[in-house]
């Protein structure tokens, strides 16, 4: 079982582009390309958090389990 980050697939639905997600969620957007690309090694609670208030999403809808 390994889990996945849906970031990618909500972000362009919602039209944003990986830098304003990064500048609205205060990350790098070199971490948001490796969260879309599978190469994180993991991500905090309260970056879900962010993410999702900027996506306006829920947790859920952010993790896949695969």
């Amino acid at each position: 079982m390994s889990i996945k980050i849906n970031l990618k697939e909500i972000r362009e639905i919602k039209n944003i582009s990986q830098f304003e997600l990064a500048k609205l969620s205060e990350m790098s957007p070199q971490n948001i390309q490796k969260l879309e690309q599978g190469r994180a090694k993991g991500i905090q609670f309260d970056v879900l958090n962010k993410l999702c208030d900027v996506l306006n999403c829920e947790v859920k809808d952010l993790i896949i389990k695969e």
